[in-house]
């Protein structure tokens, strides 16, 4: 399962991020263009920063489609979130986020010259918001992200970081209670041992 902000689980069991569906449905665009479910989700934890300033950038500038009088696609602005291995048969991917050609230009710029993927941000947030409202979960305008220069930036921010933190504190108590139940198991059969003894 993918899930945002880079985490592996939830911050509270059973409750999910708004963000957490759309990085599920970008996993989805993924294994739809051919990776693993695994490789999917580990590509969205590892460049979460990178899918997210996509979905920013989707979801606060102008975006259009042109076409001709045919009905041909002649110009677009839309965001891409694009992902390329860096080697042949290598996992290990590099990520951009932006326009077509700004993406392109920063997979190049880093070296990823392999097989390159394009998902088109807006579609997977139409799929989401179709999602949220079909489950009547949309507010009368919902937008998942602030930009910088936005004046609720420096507060959305700091939510992520929240939600992170108890994230990461839920993994290292489970951790924790997983060793220490090993230590009254071992504990428990060195008795059991000394008292057969």
């Amino acid at each position: 399962m993918a899930l945002a902000f880079g985490l592996q689980t939830p911050a509270v069991v059973g409750q999910y991020h708004p963000l957490d569906v759309f990085a599920n449905a970008l996993a989805d665009a993924l294994v739809e263009r051919g990776f693993a479910r695994e490789t999917a989700a580990r590509i969205l934890r590892e460049h979460h920063e990178t899918w997210l300033l996509a979905l920013t950038r989707a979801e606060w500038e102008p975006s259009m489609v042109a076409h001709d009088a045919r009905g041909k696609r002649i110009a677009e602005r839309l965001i891409y979130f694009a992902v390329a291995r860096t080697g042949r048969g290598s996992e290990v991917f590099r990520t951009a986020a932006g326009l077509p050609d700004e993406a392109l230009e920063e997979l190049r710029r880093a070296g990823a010259a392999g097989d390159m993927t394009f998902i088109n941000i807006h579609d997977v947030l139409d799929v989401v918001l179709d999602a949220f409202y079909e489950n009547e979960l949309l507010e009368s305008v919902m937008m998942f992200t602030r930009p910088r220069r936005h004046p609720e930036f420096p507060e959305w921010r700091g939510e992520i970081e929240r939600y992170r933190q108890q994230s990461i504190d839920r993994v290292k108590t489970r951790g924790r209670m997983r060793r220490e139940r090993v230590r009254a198991v071992r504990r428990a059969a060195a008795k059991m041992q000394q008292e057969r003894a």
